[in-house]
């Protein structure tokens, strides 16, 4: 139990756990596209990034934990780029 009286939840923690690979996953990918790919797949990759970010965003928020400030940066960041394309 933690000090707040609230019970830890192991699912939660592992539940996170995924959503960020899934985060760490999209990156890589994006990351190793960059030049390989036509502007329509970046587009695709960028798009899928962006909803493996703003999953994890709801599951910290769902957890009560604070969203970092790079990662809403982040997310903005990418929801610019889909506005221009």
């Amino acid at each position: 139990m933690e000090a707040s009286g609230r019970q830890l939840d192991p699912g939660r923690h592992e539940q996170l756990a995924a959503l960020l690979d899934d985060v760490l996953v999209a990156r890589r990918t994006l990351d190793q596209s960059r030049h390989a790919t036509r502007l329509g797949e970046q587009q695709q990759l960028r798009q899928a990034l962006l909803d493996a970010l703003e999953a994890y965003a709801a599951a910290l928020a769902a957890a009560g934990a604070p969203l970092p400030p790079r990662l809403r940066s982040e997310i903005d960041l990418y929801k610019g780029l889909r506005g221009r394309m």
